[in-house]
């Protein structure tokens, strides 16, 4: 019997796998980023990491023929009892036959139950297979997502049915044994055990607070108040705590935001000016709060997925850092597996991602409740020390995707455009009526992917108030940047320009146990360097001398009126053409890829450092006074300068320096005093400029 079920199922199951293995490197086989594809620089790569790409090539064979074996082990095992059941005689090739089709049904239920959950990871490959496109079709357009599950339930139903018939059958045929007491002594044992492996015992207060940040990429402020079917969870925690009306990102790129959210520092001021700096001798936070609060005595993790990569690229001090890689190397495994669209659904959908860490910086995938899961099982640890913990979201950043049932809870369900289930392409808006009906469609995938990860940081404050652990524990609610969707004529995204707020206005919380003005909302603008002060000075311990943010402790609990905050903000590296022509004049760095560089030791991918003076002189900065908002605009046809009252001019469209000369200089002249405390700059007429091109030392006095 052993031997038949190994002939009869593993082989043809192991079998059946090898040719979806081929079948994908034959038809999806491609290289892509954000719908971005750059050929050249693929067949690059693939040179270099030919050997590699061999060997995961071939790992992935072996976990094909595993899953292939097992599977064909239970199809032969489902049949087995069907004729048993059913009193067939056997016949070698009938029972191939029917195992086959077992094998079929079984891989297309997981491929249709992982597409109906994730439509954004398999639709760019659609086209390239008829045997895809017919699962796609079924799992988006034709069956319910209810009945999907439910076919797998049936099919262990029947299965156990089956079992159960031909138990009864023998037992019928034998005398019955006194096997009730045993069965009752070891259900006993059973539940015993389990509850002496599930008792925690109470976890002792620490001496200092708890630190949690939850985080959402791209959250824009007004999110919180647009719907509140699509934030409740922040919301709540916003009504039980304290919450900031204009709070501000001062550089709508993550690597940049995250060091001054974890040093208080202003990005000239903690070097991290872009996305890729330097891998050798790379950032070095010495004076961030994971390191502080280390020193005194905390246990600090950082948790993330696909947009958290900056935090395994710089030292930011975290003792426990579980992010993705963002690397040559990295992006070549994951483009690797992303072809497999016959394996995915095990490793997502089975397998949670467990052993895959290429998935967590999978752009299309949007599994928040990951995050939650890792971080649960992180507080847990019987270290007896308080944490600090940032859970980094990275649902909400484009190409906003997110799984069922939030890929489609706020769209049109007859959108039938390119970016049905995600951002498709980057830099390239379409025109006319489509134009609209897609921007309307991205917009509804967006809110889609912040509740997604408002569940899951729900699903972690409800899984650590049942251990207890919010009741010592500081929550802040925030996000790295916001996002513009279309709105004013400013395209989408973040970092390419500062106009209008959507990309630098983010919603910020606190909320501990027992806040004394709990509910408040702060209305006066205030910039995200002042989190970390905020944090160290609820711990008890001293902010390091020079930072730029202050602590607002005592505006939180009510014992200090709100101050009047100046706020500074500046622009990224463009990495593609803005979907907005407000930015046609800008100072171009390079094109596309062609200014990065990488390390041909650890495979980082950096700016070429030839470019790193162009990408300062062309920044874009900011000054937020109030409502009134002047920008720094450098062309490359000299600086423009831009004033604001976005109080009736939200998309900042009319230029107010001519009517409003005095408070056009006031706000210039602090502009000014801020970009130039950069001690790597000089003015150079109207632009501000990097020292280095003009033979001057950074110990030089400004001009």
């Amino acid at each position: 019997m052993a031997l038949r079920a190994l002939l009869g199922g593993a082989l043809p199951g192991a079998v059946a796998y090898f040719g979806l293995f081929g079948l994908c490197l034959a038809a999806h086989a491609r290289a892509e980023y954000l719908g971005v594809e750059d050929d050249a620089l693929a067949n690059k790569v693939v040179t270099l990491f030919h050997d590699e790409l061999v060997a995961h090539q071939l790992g992935l064979l072996a976990i094909y023929l595993a899953i292939g074996a097992v599977v064909g082990l239970g199809a032969f095992a489902y049949v087995e009892l069907a004729r048993h059941v059913a009193r067939r005689p056997y016949h070698r090739w009938r029972q191939l036959f029917w195992t086959l089709v077992g094998i079929l049904v079984v891989h297309s239920w997981f491929v249709v139950r992982s597409i109906a959950r994730h439509p954004a990871v398999y639709e760019p490959q659609v086209h390239n297979s008829l045997y895809l496109g017919v699962l796609f079709w079924l799992a988006v357009d034709v069956l319910p997502r209810w009945l999907i599950d439910a076919l797998g339930v049936v099919t262990a139903l029947s299965t156990a049915w089956f079992a159960l018939v031909l138990v009864a059958r023998r037992a019928r045929a034998r005398a019955p044994r006194a096997t009730a007491s045993a069965s009752a002594a070891v259900l006993g044992l059973a539940v015993g055990a389990v509850t002496a492996l599930t008792h925690t015992a109470a976890v002792a207060p620490p001496s200092r607070p708890n630190i949690l940040i939850l985080a959402v990429d791209s959250l824009r402020d007004d999110m919180l108040d647009h719907d509140p079917a699509i934030t409740p969870r922040i919301n709540a925690l916003a009504r039980a705590g304290v919450r900031f009306d204009d709070a501000f990102s001062v550089m709508p790129r993550t690597f940049p935001s995250w060091a001054s959210i974890l040093t208080g520092l202003y990005p000239h001021h903690h070097g991290v000016r872009h996305m890729f700096p330097p891998p050798v001798g790379g950032p070095t936070l010495d004076g961030s709060l994971p390191k502080i609060l280390a020193r005194a005595g905390y246990r600090t993790a950082v948790i993330s997925d696909f947009a958290g990569d900056p935090f395994t690229r710089g030292d930011f001090g975290f003792q426990h850092v579980d992010a993705p890689e963002f690397t040559l190397r990295s992006n070549v495994r994951l483009g690797s597996l992303k072809v497999h669209m016959h394996l995915l659904p095990y490793l997502i959908d089975v397998f949670g991602g467990e052993g895959f860490p290429e998935l967590q910086a999978f752009e299309r995938l949007g599994e928040p409740r990951w995050l939650t899961r890792k971080a649960v099982d992180w507080v847990a640890d019987p270290d007896t020390r308080p944490f600090f913990l940032v859970v980094f979201y990275s649902a909400g950043h484009f190409p906003f995707a997110s799984a069922a049932p939030y890929y489609d809870r706020y769209v049109d369900p007859g959108y039938r455009g390119r970016s049905r289930f995600h951002k498709a392409v980057v830099g390239q808006p379409l025109e006319g009526e489509a134009r609209k009906l897609e921007e309307d469609h991205i917009r509804g995938l967006y809110e889609g992917a912040i509740a997604s990860s408002d569940a899951a940081i729900g699903e972690l404050l409800d899984a650590l108030e049942e251990r207890g652990r919010l009741s010592d524990t500081i929550v802040v609610v925030t996000a790295d940047h916001g996002e513009i969707l279309y709105e004013n004529d400013l395209g989408v995204g973040h970092g390419d320009h500062l106009y209008g707020r959507s990309t630098l206005h983010v919603p910020l919380v606190f909320s501990w146990p027992g806040m004394p003005n709990a509910g408040a909302r702060i209305p006066t603008p205030t910039p995200l360097v002042d989190v970390a002060p905020t944090l160290l000075a609820r711990a008890g311990l001293v902010p390091p001398p020079d930072i730029d943010g202050v602590d607002q402790s005592a505006v939180i609990t009510g014992t200090k009126p709100p101050e009047k905050r100046p706020v500074f903000a500046e622009t990224g590296l463009v990495f593609f053409p803005p979907e907005t022509h407000r930015v046609d004049d800008r100072i171009q760095f390079a094109h596309g890829f062609s200014a990065f560089k990488y390390d041909p030791e650890t495979w980082s991918i950096y700016l070429d450092p030839a470019f790193e003076d162009t990408a300062i002189t062309a920044k874009q900065r900011a000054y937020i006074d109030g409502d009134w908002k002047l920008v720094y605009v450098p062309t490359r046809d000299g600086v423009r300068w831009e004033l604001y009252d976005e109080a009736r001019d939200p998309g900042d469209r009319e230029n107010l320096v001519a009517s409003e000369p005095e408070r056009f200089r006031a706000m210039q002249e602090k502009l000014y005093d801020w970009m130039l405390d950069d001690p790597e700059v000089v003015r150079l007429g109207d632009f501000v400029v990097p020292r280095t091109p003009l033979g001057t030392s950074v110990g030089e006095a400004r001009p």
